[in-house]
């Protein structure tokens, strides 16, 4: 290190912010340097001064006279004898309140670094509640919209089988989904129609069921995609095309997210065929 850059260090020597590194550095450099260790010393009265709060103290009138006296006394040659000159050491440009003041704006340097790395760390921490607020708002708000799109559901179920022209369709689960059943009911005039399922297995990330009408002798025609809840239940709203009859056969299969044009994956669901 240069001797500029040990004489940085002094100031947070001073006041023992240096860590173990750095202070094994410097005392070393102390050993060798009397400039430096006398200007620690003087930062460490400074320091003194600082943490007590002393108040600088003048000397009164009466002293003040004795040492102006005092001085010029010593400063009258005497008579008959040569004066000497004698050469003084220079003095170091620093003087003590210029090192207290050094040391003043370390200390104010720390305790800024301080202060902006404590905001720092409320910021983030302020940051993250608001991220996991906005994600539970959010999950709350998708919750209750599933819960709306549920009750209009049941409620297009309940008018389906209540209504004169309605009739159902019972789907009973294959050797992929044995555990599976649903219901789909419509109005024979609109065509409209509900599934109603229980017990499919979780849908894949990367999947979606899709239901299929078959009509007798025909290639399967494509409905509507769906995922189901944990628990294996869902209510899709759908209409039967009108190439599909009165009373096809009702699929379900598993397809990739945006559908199929025709079943690729075994079925899961399926009525009867007529």
């Amino acid at each position: 290190m240069e001797h500029s850059e040990y004489q940085e260090l002094l100031a947070l020597q001073a006041m023992e912010v240096l860590d173990a590194h750095q202070a094994r550095s410097l005392r070393a450099h102390l050993e060798s340097c009397a400039d430096c260790s006398r200007e620690l010393a003087e930062l460490r009265d400074a320091a003194a001064l600082l943490a007590h709060e002393a108040e600088p103290a003048m000397p009164s009138d009466e002293v003040r006279e004795r040492i102006l006296r005092g001085l010029q006394t010593e400063s009258r040659p005497i008579v008959g004898q040569p004066s000497k000159v004698l050469s003084l050491p220079a003095r170091r440009p620093s003087s003590f309140w210029q090192t207290t003041l050094r040391l003043a704006a370390a200390v104010a340097f720390v305790a800024l670094l301080l202060g902006i790395a404590i905001l720092w760390r409320r910021d983030v921490a302020s940051r993250r509640q608001m991220d996991e607020l906005a994600r539970q708002v959010n999950r709350q708000q998708r919750e209750l919209q599933i819960g709306r799109d549920n009750q209009a559901r049941q409620g297009e179920a309940l008018a389906l089988l209540s209504s004169p022209d309605g009739s159902r369709i019972a789907l009973a689960g294959t050797e992929t989904a044995k555990t599976a059943h649903a219901t789909f009911v419509y109005d024979q005039k609109s065509r409209h129609g509900m599934l109603m399922i229980e017990g499919l297995p979780a849908t894949p990330s990367d999947k979606a069921y899709q239901m299929w009408f078959i009509p007798k002798g025909l290639a399967p025609i494509p409905g509507g995609t769906f995922t189901v809840s944990a628990d294996g239940r869902a209510l899709v709203s759908d209409n039967i095309p009108v190439q599909a009859g009165f009373a096809p056969v009702v699929a379900i299969t598993l397809e990739p997210q945006s559908g199929s044009a025709a079943p690729t994956m075994p079925i899961y669901l399926a009525s009867p065929a007529s």
